[in-house]
């Protein structure tokens, strides 16, 4: 006899508590990266250096999808939408967003609350369904107002580069919510327990949201910082000259939210990071920092009574 190899994985969600709060991060899948562009101003030997020492792929950077779900109790919110299933312009190994919040046990018309941290195609596309139909069919949007004129500009559809086929496929995102839109500035309490804050450069309004809740606190950042090893050893490396708009200040903002988050005891999420994306972010001796994945298992912290 011959077993049946399988070829399936556990589902991609992760539960986790702050505070009074449940969290999950649902895996949306990955985009298989090359370095071609990544990090134009790192030294190339460190980089060679840091990719054999942490035994990272030497042709290409695995970037997973972790939007997350908070149960807040009264509000069921989800942090980014993922890619969706509409575009695969940066590959087929995305759009699990809707199979696996059912797999979590959430249903996608509960979610009453959509926050985007920027409106680029991994984080917005996935707010339709493949019929143009709302994913989140009871949902209010929330976006950042810069972040929403860059990308929701229909002058861009003009251009011959990368924005216009971004900015195509934002259009059609969120035209089902336009009715149920709110766009806030960077700095605004926008919900009970949840404040913003500037993760601008990769994206011109790109925010981070800080949840609050018992006292204990958590960061979801987007695409503040693209790397698990790279991005903490060197905050000051810029992501992508082509992609970034405005590398400078996005190595800045880098910078200030990781030294908030150490400074502040504050938990770390990065949506591109390692699934779920979720850990501590530590300073190093010379200033520079390092991040701890929290491990995937089973227990859900406090005891299940």
């Amino acid at each position: 006899m011959v077993a049946k190899r399988l070829k399936s994985q556990n589902a991609g969600w992760h539960r986790f508590n702050i505070g009074a709060l449940e969290c999950t991060a649902i895996w949306d899948g990955y985009i298989h990266h090359g370095y071609e562009g990544i990090f134009p101003n790192a030294d190339p030997a460190e980089m060679a250096r840091l990719q054999r020492e942490y035994l990272l792929p030497a042709d290409h950077i695995p970037m997973d999808l972790n939007p997350v779900v908070v149960n807040a109790g009264d509000r069921l919110i989800l942090i980014d939408a993922g890619m969706g299933q509409t575009s695969t312009m940066f590959g087929d190994q995305m759009g699990r967003l809707m199979e696996n919040m059912k797999a979590a046990g959430i249903d996608p018309a509960d979610v009453d609350t959509v926050l985007l941290t920027h409106l680029h195609p991994d984080h917005s596309f996935g707010l339709i369904l493949p019929d143009g139909a709302p994913a989140f069919p009871n949902a209010t949007l929330y976006a950042p107002k810069t972040d929403w004129e860059e990308w929701t500009d229909e002058a861009n559809l003009q251009r011959n580069d990368f924005r216009n086929a971004w900015t195509a496929g934002t259009l059609e995102a969120v035209a089902p919510y336009r009715d149920r839109l709110k766009l806030f500035d960077i700095g605004d309490a926008i919900l009970p327990g949840v404040t913003t804050l500037s993760a601008a450069g990769h994206s011109s309004g790109q925010c981070a949201y800080l949840f609050e809740s018992e006292g204990e606190k958590v960061i979801f950042t987007g695409d503040l910082a693209h790397h698990q090893i790279y991005d903490p050893y060197h905050p000051a490396w810029f992501f992508h000259m082509d992609y970034d708009s405005d590398p400078q200040m996005g190595a800045d903002a880098k910078a200030a939210i990781f030294k908030k988050v150490v400074d502040e005891n504050i938990r770390y999420h990065g949506y591109h990071f390692p699934y779920p994306g979720l850990g501590r972010m530590v300073r190093a001796d010379d200033g520079t920092y390092r991040f701890h994945a929290e491990p995937v298992n089973p227990r859900l912290l406090p005891p299940l009574k």
